[in-house]
């Protein structure tokens, strides 16, 4: 049996966040909520998304305290089946108060997911992946776990075997893992936006790789460095380094006109190009 935090159980920790009055049974979403992962599942993995409320959406914390104005408009919570979203967002702010007031309880939850998830992928012969900041960007390497007693630094070093992989406009985090600096099970992806690109060249000259969001169509190079279809698969740690992960707007970023979404204009030249350029 292994104890997380304090926890024997899941259901212990369920029980724990009931008599809080948190009504949320998961903390890891279903693969099948998010169609860029079950895509992942074609390339022989099963991962889980983590969805926490992204910015201020819940009311108290900023969980996105890198996150430009356009990225807030344009943000992934707002995106999916609109008959679903209400719940959706109240579920993701309900986990955010768990993380942020009954954190030992909550990282304890995740874990004994973490753990079924692992198992089970290993009983498919599937490779296990989870997505800690799917629509937030917290320093989850910094967060502790404690086992049978025994401090470990995060979730993510202590299930090593375990692929985590995220999006972060947080420059210093991308830096760190285009250096090496970062447990070698987590890939990060840094995302550009209407405001850091001094950034994203820094990320870039690194060797690092940035996700950048186009309005439609994706070009084969972007900064003189080669775009890999983002919208593919989720599965980022399978990237090589060094490239820029094209991403098409999708939800309110569909209509952003922050500068968030790289606009395209086609002319005609010599060489019959499509140029790119930022639209602010």
């Amino acid at each position: 049996m292994t104890i997380f935090n304090g926890y024997t159980s899941r259901a212990q920790v369920i029980r724990a966040l009931r008599a809080k009055g948190f009504t949320f049974s998961t903390a890891l979403g279903a693969t099948e909520s998010n169609p860029k992962l079950v895509k992942g599942e074609k390339l022989g993995v099963l991962s889980k998304p983590h969805n926490l409320a992204p910015g201020r959406e819940s009311g108290k914390w900023n969980l996105c305290a890198s996150a430009s104005p356009g990225c807030l408009i344009a943000c992934l919570n707002t995106a999916g089946n609109p008959v679903y979203l209400r719940a959706k967002l109240s579920a993701r702010i309900q986990r955010t108060h768990a993380f942020m007031t009954m954190r030992k309880a909550y990282i304890a939850l995740i874990a004994f997911e973490l753990e079924a998830l692992e198992s089970k992928a290993l009983k498919l012969g599937m490779v296990p992946a989870w997505r800690p900041n799917t629509t937030s960007d917290y320093p989850f390497q910094s967060v502790p776990l404690t086992v049978n007693g025994k401090p470990h630094n995060s979730l993510i070093h202590y299930f090593s075997g375990i692929e985590a992989y995220d999006y972060t406009k947080i420059s210093k985090k991308a830096l760190q893992w285009a250096k090496g600096l970062l447990p070698s099970n987590y890939h990060i992806t840094f995302s550009k936006s209407e405001i850091n690109d001094s950034c994203v060249d820094k990320v870039l000259a690194a060797g690092g790789n940035v996700a950048v969001v186009f309005e439609k169509v994706l070009p084969g190079y972007y900064k003189g460095v080669t775009v890999i279809n983002g919208d593919e698969s989720d599965v980022r740690f399978m990237d090589s380094k060094g490239v820029i992960v094209g991403l098409k707007a999708k939800g309110l970023g569909k209509v952003d006109s922050s500068g968030f979404v790289v606009r395209e204009r086609a002319y005609k030249g010599s060489a019959a190009r499509i140029v790119l350029e930022a639209v602010s």
